[in-house]
C-alpha cells in the first residue's frame, strides 16, 4: 500500500496520542486515559484487526525511558506518534508488522503528508472541557512554522498569509530514522518485535532536501538596525521608566554579554541574582550557569555598567551590586520574582516592533528594514558577537560565548566577515 498516493481508507482523522511532558510525568497511564477518553475511543475504533491499544502501550513504555528531558521527550513523542498514526490509518497494520517497504513508504509520507495532516503549530494538544480533556481541533501531526518576516509583513499589510508548503529538513529526516530506529531497538530488546525495519534502509539520499545547499543567511542585525533597537529601548525607558527601565536593561544585558534568555531568567536549580555580577582585580564579571549545569564567568564591558546602574537605581538599589547580593536579577512590575522566558521574549519583541515602525516612519528603504522583521531575542547574541569579532581574540570570544569548541566560534564569526568580503570585491573588474 502506498502511503504517498493512498489517502486514509478509514476516513479517520489523527488525534494527539500523548500530551505534554509534565502531564506524561505526573499522570499514571490509567489516569491519563481516564481524563482523555478520546484516546481510548480512537484506539478502540481500529478493532481487532489492528492492535492499536497494544502498540500504544509499547510506545508509552518507550517514551517513559526518554522522559528525563523535556526537549528529548518532545522530539521522541513527535516521531513515534507520527509512526503510530501512519501505521494504523494509512498502512492499516500494527507497527510490529512494518517491514522495509513500509518504512520507505513512511519516509515518503513524511515528505509529502496530506494537507489535512498539516497546520500551524498548536500551542495546546488538549483543551479542558467539563472536567475532561478533548483533542485540540487545531492540532495536526505536522506543523508549519511561518517565517517571522512573512508573518510580520502580512500583519503590516493586513493581508492573509498564503499557505506554506511543508518540507522536511535533512536534520529532521535524520531524526526520524534515529528515533524510530531507537523505538524498534527498544521493542526488539524487550522481545516485542522480531527486528528493526529502519536498519534495513541503507540509502537515505532519496529523502535529502536539495534546497538545503542554499547559503545560510546570518541571524544578526545590521549596525543601523541595532542602532534603532537600542535607541528605541532607551526612548521607551526615558518615556515610561516604571514600565521600561527593565526593558532597556534586558536588551542591553542580552546584547552586551552574548547571553541566552535562560542566562537571565534562570534554569532549574539556578536563578540569577544581582550578586551574579561581581568584581575582581581584572574587572566586572557575570556568573552564569549554562547548558548542562556548566558554570562560567562572562566578561562585562565597562560601557554596559551605565545600563546596570540606571536599572538598579530605578529599583531603589545602590548603583552597583554588593558582593553575593540576593536581589533577583529580573522581577515582574509588581516586584514578584521568576519572570518567564516567554515574558522576556515578548518584551524584546515589543522593542523590535517599535524599532521597525520607527524605521518605516523615517523612510528607511526596504532593504534596511527587511531582516528586522525576522529578528528574535537570540539575534542579539549573534549581533553582538558579529560586531565584536574583529576586535577580540577568537579564544576570548569563545570563552564569553561559552562555545564548547573553538571551531564553532571560528566558523561562525571568524571564517569570513561578509561585509569585508563584499567591500573587497565591489570594485574588482572582470575586464580592465
Amino acid at each position: 500500500m502506498s502511503a504517498r498516493g493512498n489517502p486514509s481508507s478509514s476516513g479517520r482523522s489523527p488525534i494527539p496520542l500523548f500530551d505534554t511532558y509534565k502531564i506524561f510525568q505526573l499522570a499514571t497511564p490509567a489516569e491519563y486515559l481516564l481524563e482523555r477518553p478520546a484516546i481510548g475511543s480512537f484506539l478502540a475504533s481500529f478493532g481487532e484487526g489492528i492492535p492499536a491499544v497494544s502498540d500504544y502501550g509499547h510506545a508509552r513504555g518507550f517514551l517513559t525511558s526518554y522522559s528525563k528531558s523535556q526537549t528529548t521527550f518532545n522530539a521522541y513523542r513527535t516521531q513515534v506518534e507520527r509512526l503510530l498514526l501512519w501505521s494504523w490509518i494509512f498502512a492499516g497494520k500494527s507497527v510490529l508488522e512494518l517491514r522495509r517497504t513500509d518504512v520507505e513508504q513512511f519516509m515518503d509520507f513524511n515528505q509529502n503528508p496530506p494537507k489535512s495532516w498539516i497546520g500551524r503549530a498548536a500551542r495546546h494538544r488538549y483543551i479542558k472541557k467539563g472536567g475532561l480533556y478533548e483533542p485540540n481541533p487545531e492540532w495536526t501531526p505536522f506543523a508549519i512554522t511561518v517565517a517571522k518576516a512573512d508573518r510580520k509583513k502580512a500583519e503590516e499589510l493586513g493581508t492573509e498569509l498564503e499557505p506554506a508548503r511543508f518540507t522536511m529538513s535533512q536534520g529532521s529526516v535524520g531524526q526520524v530514522f534515529a528515533i524510530c530506529s531507537s523505538f524498534f531497538e527498544y521493542l526488539v530488546h524487550n522481545d516485542i518485535a522480531q527486528g528493526n525495519p529502519f536498519k534495513s534502509i541503507r540509502n537515505r539520499a532519496r529523502w535529502k532536501n536539495q534546497d538545503e545547499d542554499e547559503p545560510d543567511v546570518g541571524k544578526a542585525l545590521s549596525q543601523l538596525q541595532w542602532d534603532y533597537v537600542i535607541e528605541t529601548a532607551e526612548q521607551m525607558a526615558n518615556d515610561e521608566p516604571e514600565s521600561h527601565e527593565r526593558t532597556l536593561f534586558i536588551v542591553a544585558t542580552l546584547f552586551s554579554m552574548y547571553l541566552r534568555v535562560s542566562d537571565i531568567v534562570g534554569r532549574p536549580g539556578w536563578k540569577p541574582t544581582m550578586g551574579s555580577f561581581f568584581k575582581n582585580a581584572h574587572g566586572w564579571w557575570y556568573h552564569v550557569v549554562g547548558k548542562g549545569g556548566k558554570a562560567a564567568n562572562v566578561a562585562v564591558r565597562l560601557d554596559y555598567l551605565k545600563y546596570l546602574k540606571r536599572y538598579r537605581e530605578s529599583r531603589n538599589l545602590t548603583p552597583l551590586p554588593a558582593p553575593r547580593e540576593k536581589t533577583p536579577l529580573l522581577t515582574k512590575l509588581n516586584g514578584a520574582a521568576n519572570l518567564s522566558d516567554r515574558h522576556v521574549r515578548d518584551i524584546v519583541q515589543t522593542v523590535f516592533d517599535r524599532a521597525l515602525a520607527k524605521m518605516q516612519e523615517e523612510g528607511r528603504c526596504e532593504d534596511e528594514v527587511e531582516s528586522l522583521r525576522s529578528a528574535t531575542l537570540h539575534w542579539l547574541r549573534h549581533t553582538s558577537a558579529t560586531f565584536d569579532a574583529p576586535f577580540r581574540s577568537a579564544k576570548n570570544l569563545q570563552e564569553d560565548l561559552r562555545h564548547q569548541s573553538m571551531s564553532t566560534t571560528q566558523d561562525v564569526y571568524y571564517n569570513s566577515i561578509d561585509a569585508d568580503r563584499a567591500h573587497e570585491v565591489a570594485d574588482l573588474k572582470v575586464r580592465t
